[in-house]
């Protein structure tokens, strides 16, 4: 997730979602994701992914105990107020998502996580207050 800010791209939050689920199946995250909006790759709209852990944040009348203060942090960053309806954004933010290789031409073949671990750091550093991971960042 990014936006763009006078020509350049500033980068708000990097992620992956597996292709195989925990029994070697595909994953119920990729599973029919052309019309099951509630996994969507990690961002549906059910509780545990990112839109709906969000909306509990921003949108009024869901269960406190469904608020994470991880995605509190997000709304701050994201929306101009919250909890309100409708919720107004700061900025267009962008999506992109493609399916990922499994290798890097300096360290060839290796784990998706290792390489969603890389960007986060990198991005981490150049953009240490903005990005939104918690996991994988640079320290400073």
């Amino acid at each position: 997730m990014f936006y763009i800010e006078e020509g350049n791209v500033k980068p708000l939050y990097i992620g992956k979602t597996e292709s195989q689920g925990r029994k070697n199946n595909i994953s119920a995250n990729i599973k029919y994701i052309n019309t099951n909006k509630s996994n969507f790759a990690r961002w549906g709209d059910n509780y545990q992914y990112h839109i709906g852990d969000l909306s509990a944040v921003v949108v009024p009348g869901h269960p406190l105990k469904e608020s994470k203060l991880k995605y509190l942090d997000w709304a701050g960053t994201l929306f101009q107020e919250y909890p309100s309806f409708p919720p107004n954004l700061i900025n267009q933010y962008i999506f992109g998502a493609k399916p990922g290789k499994k290798s890097i031409q300096e360290f060839g073949e290796t784990r998706l996580t290792f390489l969603e671990y890389l960007l986060i750091g990198i991005a981490s550093s150049a953009f240490p207050e903005l990005l939104l991971n918690r996991e994988g960042k640079s320290r400073s």
